[in-house]
């Protein structure tokens, strides 16, 4: 577990909302099968940077794995969660979105 430092939450936000607006199809496949009917993300709340399922891991060459729990419009926070990759450089990068 662990708070995503405040430097790299743009980032994180950017590539979230890629995802929000449908922009990463290849990543929506657990999205669109949650549940009975699937699920519906919304823009990620606040809440996310310091949830206690959100995994912060910087790794001593200054790269992060990060992971997220999305909230949907049905579920706050859902079972699904955001993969991400974070270079040295801070780019950050989806990389996959699963149920916890």
């Amino acid at each position: 577990m662990g708070t995503i430092p405040e430097q790299h939450r743009p980032a994180v936000r950017s590539a979230l909302e890629e995802l929000v607006e449908g922009r990463r199809p290849d990543l929506l496949v657990w999205v669109r099968n949650y549940g009975a009917s699937g699920a519906e993300l919304i823009t990620q709340p606040e809440e996310i940077w310091d949830h206690p399922e959100t995994d912060y891991l910087e790794r001593e060459d200054g790269t992060a794995a990060i992971v997220v729990p999305l909230w949907t419009v049905q579920e706050s926070p859902s079972d699904l969660s955001a993969e991400l990759e974070m270079t040295a450089a801070g780019a950050v990068e989806l990389t996959d979105v699963h149920v916890l």
